[in-house]
């Protein structure tokens, strides 16, 4: 375990949310700015986006709520999406469930109850949206027409749902197909899942559970299951995720793929020269799993922390020149390759990092944004304040 120095603290940023203090989205897991400087962040459970503006030095205000249901067909408005990353690019706002299953915790009463609950996980369909929803002057759209233009409008999509054999049409009518192992597709099922389930690297981990039931997979992400937490947009169609699990032998991985619109509001990886349609970065983050992304000029920061519930640091890394990876690849720490950063301070088991944006506080993204889950109880200012963290970055 490498000891690392603690990032340095530039400043807090106050986010000023609606005069509903109960309704304060503390839980934040994601954060990034439109090209006009507003700030999206979206909450751990909420299948909901919260759009904020600098309104003062240092304050973000004029909260406006989005429930990503009202763009996107095919989900419910009060879904918990488990929104874990989003990214702004060429007009869109991309955003990405955990794509995960959850098992539940024991409450400490009786042993066969608590047993009962450590051997139930939880599949919720909703969890699995990955999509882009088009945007301008800090507004959500379901469709834009755009003036004049060749391009014609852009319109929000998602991947489209998971395809079997014998099984397409069901699977294109949005998943509802019956509930079982056999091969048939299960609610919210996509075809990320089916290309990951057919991978050597990922397919074990998705295996479906024993016996009946609308479980899509066996093993949960705080059990080292898939877990979606990283998002990166970049040459229009080019996109990164960050995988928090599973983790393999201390490696984390990012995948690397690009999505063509294929019409019908669906989005699908393309075909790769050798036949894949994602490429696989697996990155030594000192065996800690990624917890979001985000760009600074050429590079990719990754902020990496445990994949399991365990007391461990929350670490920043930076992969160099990342637009140049090609094919899949295996990233050891390295100078100018993979580099560790910094530390980003932890209250006890409070005050997880959970959502990273680049920044400009002197200077031209000379620092990083940071928003918190689990957030120690001093992050709250007033009834609907919430501070978010801006740490020194060096070249």
């Amino acid at each position: 375990e490498k000891h690392m120095q603690p990032g340095q603290l530039l400043g807090r940023l106050l986010l000023q949310f609606d005069s509903n203090a109960a309704d304060v989205p503390e839980d934040l897991s994601a954060a990034v700015h439109g090209p006009d400087g507003k700030l999206w962040v979206a909450a751990d459970e909420a299948g909901m986006i919260e759009r904020l503006t600098p309104a003062e030095p240092r304050i973000y205000g004029q909260h406006k709520r989005f429930h990503v249901g009202d763009f996107i067909g095919a989900v419910d408005k009060d879904a918990e999406i488990d929104i874990e990353a989003l990214d702004a690019h060429s007009g869109y706002l991309w955003l990405v469930g955990s794509h995960s299953a959850k098992r539940k915790k024991p409450k400490g009463q009786a042993i066969e109850k608590d047993l009962e609950r450590l051997a139930t996980v939880e599949h919720a369909p909703q969890r699995f949206v990955f999509a882009r929803i088009p945007f301008v002057n800090g507004e959500l759209a379901a469709e834009l027409k755009t003036d004049g233009s060749k391009k014609g409008s852009r319109v929000a999509a998602r991947v489209k749902p998971a395809e079997k054999e014998g099984r397409g049409k069901a699977a294109q009518a949005g998943g509802k197909a019956k509930k079982g192992n056999g091969g048939e597709v299960l609610p919210g099922e996509n075809l990320l899942m089916e290309l990951l389930r057919r991978d050597p690297h990922f397919g074990p981990f998705l295996a479906r559970p024993p016996g009946k039931g609308t479980g899509v997979l066996a093993i949960p992400s705080k059990d080292n299951g898939l877990d979606i937490e990283g998002l990166v947009v970049a040459d229009t169609d080019r996109v990164f995720l960050g995988l928090r699990g599973p983790v393999l032998r201390g490696y984390a991985a990012l995948l690397d793929m690009r999505l063509k619109d294929v019409g019908n509001g669906h989005l699908e990886p393309r075909l790769g020269k050798k036949g894949s349609r994602f490429a696989k970065h697996f990155l030594h983050l000192d065996g800690l799993g990624i917890r979001e992304l985000c760009v600074q000029g050429k590079d990719l920061l990754v902020l990496a922390g445990p994949t399991l519930p365990v007391e461990a640091p929350i670490r920043l890394f930076r992969v160099r020149n990342f637009l140049d990876l090609e094919g899949d690849s295996v990233i050891d720490t390295k100078k100018g390759v993979l580099e560790p950063l910094f530390d980003i301070p932890q209250a006890g088991a409070l005050d997880h990092a959970e959502g990273v944006a680049n920044f400009n506080y002197f200077d031209e993204s000379d620092s990083v944004l940071v928003v918190y889950d689990d957030p120690a109880p001093q992050r709250r200012y007033g009834p609907c304040g919430v501070f978010a963290d801006v740490f020194r970055l060096t070249s």
